[in-house]
Protein backbone atom coordinates (compact mmCIF):
# COMPACT_ATOMS: atom_id res chain seq x y z
CA UNK A 1 0.00 0.00 0.00
CA UNK A 2 1.42 3.56 -1.03
CA UNK A 3 -0.06 6.83 -0.99
CA UNK A 4 -0.44 9.93 -2.72
CA UNK A 5 -1.21 13.19 -1.88
CA UNK A 6 -5.12 12.84 -3.34
CA UNK A 7 -5.39 9.49 -1.60
CA UNK A 8 -3.91 10.66 1.57
CA UNK A 9 -6.89 13.15 1.79
CA UNK A 10 -9.53 11.31 0.82
CA UNK A 11 -8.24 8.64 3.92
CA UNK A 12 -8.42 11.06 6.19
CA UNK A 13 -11.93 12.77 5.33
CA UNK A 14 -13.03 8.98 5.75
CA UNK A 15 -11.41 8.41 8.86
CA UNK A 16 -12.32 11.07 10.52
CA UNK A 17 -15.82 11.39 8.70
CA UNK A 18 -15.09 14.96 8.56
CA UNK A 19 -15.43 17.15 5.07
CA UNK A 20 -16.24 20.09 6.94
CA UNK A 21 -14.48 23.05 4.24
CA UNK A 22 -12.09 24.58 7.04
CA UNK A 23 -10.94 21.07 7.66
CA UNK A 24 -10.65 20.14 4.48
CA UNK A 25 -8.19 23.14 3.46
CA UNK A 26 -5.95 22.61 6.51
CA UNK A 27 -5.42 18.99 5.06
CA UNK A 28 -2.01 20.00 3.75
CA UNK A 29 -1.21 21.42 7.31
CA UNK A 30 -1.80 18.23 9.06
CA UNK A 31 0.30 16.15 6.33
CA UNK A 32 3.03 18.54 6.39
CA UNK A 33 3.16 18.18 10.57
CA UNK A 34 2.75 14.35 10.36
CA UNK A 35 5.98 14.80 7.71
CA UNK A 36 8.00 17.19 10.42
CA UNK A 37 7.09 14.56 13.25
CA UNK A 38 8.87 11.40 11.28
CA UNK A 39 11.81 13.58 10.07
CA UNK A 40 12.68 14.53 13.68
CA UNK A 41 11.97 11.36 15.42
CA UNK A 42 13.27 8.72 13.25
CA UNK A 43 17.09 8.66 11.36
CA UNK A 44 16.21 7.36 7.85
CA UNK A 45 18.93 7.75 4.95
CA UNK A 46 16.04 9.32 2.94
CA UNK A 47 16.58 12.28 4.71
CA UNK A 48 20.48 12.76 3.36
CA UNK A 49 22.15 13.60 0.31
CA UNK A 50 25.42 14.94 -0.82
CA UNK A 51 26.30 18.43 -2.24
CA UNK A 52 29.59 19.36 -4.12
CA UNK A 53 31.10 22.51 -4.56
CA UNK A 54 34.57 24.87 -3.77
CA UNK A 55 36.07 26.38 -1.17
CA UNK A 56 37.94 30.26 -1.61
CA UNK A 57 41.19 30.71 -1.22
CA UNK A 58 41.57 33.17 2.11
CA UNK A 59 37.93 32.46 2.63
CA UNK A 60 37.32 31.15 6.15
CA UNK A 61 33.49 30.75 5.10
CA UNK A 62 31.59 28.07 3.21
CA UNK A 63 28.21 28.06 2.72
CA UNK A 64 25.64 26.05 3.23
CA UNK A 65 23.08 24.64 1.00
CA UNK A 66 19.58 25.50 1.29
CA UNK A 67 17.96 23.33 2.54
CA UNK A 68 20.33 22.15 5.25
CA UNK A 69 19.60 20.66 8.68
CA UNK A 70 22.35 19.24 10.19
CA UNK A 71 26.12 17.93 8.95
CA UNK A 72 27.03 14.08 8.78
CA UNK A 73 30.23 14.44 7.00
CA UNK A 74 32.69 16.91 4.52
CA UNK A 75 35.44 16.14 2.71
CA UNK A 76 38.07 18.11 0.84
CA UNK A 77 40.19 16.97 -2.09
CA UNK A 78 43.60 17.20 -1.67
CA UNK A 79 46.04 16.34 -4.00
CA UNK A 80 43.39 13.38 -5.44
CA UNK A 81 42.64 11.89 -1.85
CA UNK A 82 39.65 12.65 0.39
CA UNK A 83 40.32 14.16 3.49
CA UNK A 84 38.01 13.89 6.61
CA UNK A 85 37.53 17.32 8.45
CA UNK A 86 36.38 17.28 11.87
CA UNK A 87 33.36 18.49 13.10
CA UNK A 88 34.25 21.22 16.34
CA UNK A 89 32.52 23.95 18.10
CA UNK A 90 32.81 27.50 16.61
CA UNK A 91 34.81 28.27 19.78
CA UNK A 92 36.89 25.38 19.03
CA UNK A 93 37.47 26.29 15.35
CA UNK A 94 38.45 30.29 15.79
CA UNK A 95 40.85 28.95 18.92
CA UNK A 96 42.58 26.88 16.49
CA UNK A 97 43.10 29.29 14.17
CA UNK A 98 42.41 32.64 15.67
CA UNK A 99 44.56 35.01 12.65
CA UNK A 100 41.82 33.80 9.62
CA UNK A 101 44.47 35.24 7.41
CA UNK A 102 46.72 32.00 8.62
CA UNK A 103 46.00 29.68 5.80
CA UNK A 104 46.64 25.66 5.14
CA UNK A 105 44.80 22.70 4.32
CA UNK A 106 41.39 22.59 6.24
CA UNK A 107 41.02 19.72 9.39
CA UNK A 108 38.38 21.43 11.01
CA UNK A 109 34.57 23.03 10.71
CA UNK A 110 31.69 24.18 12.43
CA UNK A 111 28.51 25.46 12.54
CA UNK A 112 29.17 29.42 12.21
CA UNK A 113 25.36 30.34 11.88
CA UNK A 114 22.56 28.68 9.59
CA UNK A 115 23.76 29.71 6.23
CA UNK A 116 27.68 29.15 6.59
CA UNK A 117 30.62 26.75 8.14
CA UNK A 118 33.29 27.99 9.24
CA UNK A 119 36.85 26.83 8.40
CA UNK A 120 39.79 26.14 9.94
CA UNK A 121 42.85 26.74 8.69
CA UNK A 122 41.62 29.15 6.01
CA UNK A 123 41.79 27.57 3.13
CA UNK A 124 44.85 28.07 0.79
CA UNK A 125 43.42 27.11 -2.13
CA UNK A 126 39.90 26.33 -3.72
CA UNK A 127 39.55 22.97 -2.81
CA UNK A 128 36.84 20.12 -4.09
CA UNK A 129 34.16 19.89 -0.82
CA UNK A 130 31.42 17.09 -0.69
CA UNK A 131 29.08 17.60 2.05
CA UNK A 132 26.85 14.86 2.93
CA UNK A 133 23.81 15.97 5.52
CA UNK A 134 20.79 15.40 6.42
CA UNK A 135 18.04 17.94 4.85
CA UNK A 136 14.31 18.37 4.60
CA UNK A 137 12.65 16.03 1.66
CA UNK A 138 9.98 18.04 -0.93
CA UNK A 139 6.46 17.44 1.05
CA UNK A 140 4.20 15.61 -0.29
CA UNK A 141 1.79 18.05 -0.17
CA UNK A 142 3.67 19.55 -3.30
CA UNK A 143 3.28 16.97 -5.52
CA UNK A 144 2.48 17.50 -9.15
CA UNK A 145 -0.39 17.27 -11.82
CA UNK A 146 -1.30 18.60 -14.83
CA UNK A 147 -4.14 20.50 -16.25
CA UNK A 148 -5.52 20.89 -19.96
CA UNK A 149 -6.77 24.84 -20.91
CA UNK A 150 -8.23 25.63 -24.12
CA UNK A 151 -9.20 29.42 -25.02
CA UNK A 152 -5.68 30.76 -23.90
CA UNK A 153 -5.15 34.25 -23.84
CA UNK A 154 -1.14 34.83 -23.20
CA UNK A 155 1.65 33.21 -22.58
CA UNK A 156 1.61 30.79 -18.68
CA UNK A 157 5.20 31.07 -17.17
CA UNK A 158 7.21 28.59 -14.74
CA UNK A 159 6.12 29.63 -10.95
CA UNK A 160 3.04 31.40 -12.39
CA UNK A 161 0.82 31.18 -9.23
CA UNK A 162 -2.92 30.58 -11.55
CA UNK A 163 -6.25 30.95 -9.57
CA UNK A 164 -9.24 29.67 -10.44
CA UNK A 165 -12.22 32.04 -11.22
CA UNK A 166 -14.95 30.11 -9.45
CA UNK A 167 -13.29 27.98 -7.24
CA UNK A 168 -10.55 29.87 -6.03
CA UNK A 169 -7.61 27.48 -5.76
CA UNK A 170 -4.54 28.24 -6.59
CA UNK A 171 -1.44 26.04 -7.55
CA UNK A 172 2.18 26.94 -9.08
CA UNK A 173 3.65 26.48 -12.48
CA UNK A 174 6.20 24.49 -12.04
CA UNK A 175 6.72 23.24 -16.07
CA UNK A 176 4.96 24.22 -19.42
CA UNK A 177 4.55 20.63 -21.36
CA UNK A 178 3.15 22.27 -24.53
CA UNK A 179 1.09 25.81 -24.41
CA UNK A 180 -2.24 24.16 -23.33
CA UNK A 181 -0.90 21.97 -20.63
CA UNK A 182 0.30 23.20 -17.23
CA UNK A 183 1.88 20.77 -14.91
CA UNK A 184 1.21 21.96 -11.13
CA UNK A 185 1.58 21.83 -7.85
CA UNK A 186 -2.00 20.28 -6.43
CA UNK A 187 -4.07 23.23 -4.55
CA UNK A 188 -6.02 22.33 -1.42
CA UNK A 189 -8.99 22.09 -2.73
CA UNK A 190 -10.26 21.25 -6.42
CA UNK A 191 -9.83 23.21 -9.54
CA UNK A 192 -13.24 23.21 -11.47
CA UNK A 193 -13.43 22.38 -15.29
CA UNK A 194 -15.27 25.23 -16.89
CA UNK A 195 -13.76 28.28 -14.79
CA UNK A 196 -11.22 30.50 -16.07
CA UNK A 197 -7.91 30.19 -14.95
CA UNK A 198 -5.11 33.37 -14.79
CA UNK A 199 -1.74 33.49 -13.87
CA UNK A 200 -0.77 36.20 -11.62
CA UNK A 201 2.67 36.89 -13.23
CA UNK A 202 1.78 36.57 -17.06
CA UNK A 203 -1.87 37.79 -16.77
CA UNK A 204 -2.51 34.92 -19.26
CA UNK A 205 -5.68 33.58 -19.16
CA UNK A 206 -7.04 29.70 -19.93
CA UNK A 207 -10.24 27.91 -19.48
CA UNK A 208 -9.85 24.91 -17.75
CA UNK A 209 -10.60 21.67 -19.66
CA UNK A 210 -9.63 19.08 -17.12
CA UNK A 211 -7.36 18.25 -14.15
CA UNK A 212 -5.15 14.94 -14.70
CA UNK A 213 -4.51 12.42 -11.78
CA UNK A 214 -2.21 12.94 -8.41
CA UNK A 215 0.42 10.16 -9.52
CA UNK A 216 3.41 12.02 -7.09
CA UNK A 217 4.66 9.75 -4.51
CA UNK A 218 7.11 10.22 -1.89
CA UNK A 219 9.38 7.65 0.13
CA UNK A 220 7.66 8.32 3.26
CA UNK A 221 4.35 7.85 1.86
CA UNK A 222 5.27 4.62 -0.17
CA UNK A 223 7.62 2.83 3.13
CA UNK A 224 5.92 4.75 5.70
CA UNK A 225 2.60 4.41 4.79
CA UNK A 226 1.46 4.26 8.26
CA UNK A 227 3.61 6.55 10.45
CA UNK A 228 1.88 8.97 7.52
CA UNK A 229 -1.62 8.34 7.90
CA UNK A 230 -1.51 7.97 11.88
CA UNK A 231 0.69 10.52 12.49
CA UNK A 232 -1.71 12.97 9.93
CA UNK A 233 -4.56 11.62 12.11
CA UNK A 234 -3.49 12.75 15.20
CA UNK A 235 -3.26 16.26 13.71
CA UNK A 236 -6.59 15.76 12.13
CA UNK A 237 -8.18 14.94 15.57
CA UNK A 238 -6.18 17.36 17.37
CA UNK A 239 -8.10 20.25 15.50
CA UNK A 240 -11.19 18.64 15.89
CA UNK A 241 -10.64 18.50 19.00
CA UNK A 242 -11.50 15.20 19.16
CA UNK A 243 -12.69 12.43 21.85
CA UNK A 244 -9.45 11.44 23.79
CA UNK A 245 -9.87 7.35 23.89
CA UNK A 246 -9.72 7.82 19.77
CA UNK A 247 -7.12 10.38 19.74
CA UNK A 248 -4.90 7.91 22.16
CA UNK A 249 -5.71 4.98 19.72
CA UNK A 250 -3.79 6.88 17.13
CA UNK A 251 -1.19 8.74 19.08
CA UNK A 252 -0.64 4.75 20.30
CA UNK A 253 -0.62 3.34 16.25
CA UNK A 254 1.23 6.83 15.31
CA UNK A 255 4.33 5.60 17.76
CA UNK A 256 4.38 1.59 17.10
CA UNK A 257 4.57 2.85 12.89
CA UNK A 258 7.55 5.38 14.16
CA UNK A 259 9.29 2.64 15.96
CA UNK A 260 9.22 0.18 13.27
CA UNK A 261 10.81 3.39 11.14
CA UNK A 262 13.59 3.80 13.41
CA UNK A 263 14.22 -0.59 13.43
CA UNK A 264 14.37 0.44 9.69
CA UNK A 265 16.37 3.55 9.57
CA UNK A 266 18.40 3.05 12.66
CA UNK A 267 19.34 -0.92 12.33
CA UNK A 268 18.47 -2.27 9.02
CA UNK A 269 19.93 0.69 7.03
CA UNK A 270 23.17 1.13 8.81
CA UNK A 271 24.60 -2.72 8.43
CA UNK A 272 24.01 -5.96 6.68
CA UNK A 273 23.23 -9.19 7.94
CA UNK A 274 26.50 -10.90 6.02
CA UNK A 275 28.48 -8.76 8.19
CA UNK A 276 26.01 -8.03 11.32
CA UNK A 277 23.97 -11.26 11.34
CA UNK A 278 20.23 -10.29 11.23
CA UNK A 279 18.47 -8.58 13.84
CA UNK A 280 17.21 -9.84 17.13
CA UNK A 281 15.01 -9.14 19.84
CA UNK A 282 15.73 -10.30 23.73
CA UNK A 283 12.89 -12.12 25.38
CA UNK A 284 10.45 -10.91 26.91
Amino acid sequence: MSFTYSTLKTALKDYTQNDETSFVSNLPLFIRLAEERILKSVQLSVFEKNASGTMTANNQFLTAPSDFLSANSLTVTNSNNFEYLHFKETEFVRSYNPNPATTGTPKYYGLFDVDNFLIAPTPDSGYTVNLSYFYRPTSLTQSLFQVSLNSITGTFTTSDTITGSSSGETATVSALPSSTVLTTTIPSGDFTVGETITGSSSGATGTLVSAGSDITESWISENGELALLYGSLVECYTYMKGEQDVMAMYNSRFAESLARLKNLGEAKQITDEFTSGPLTKART
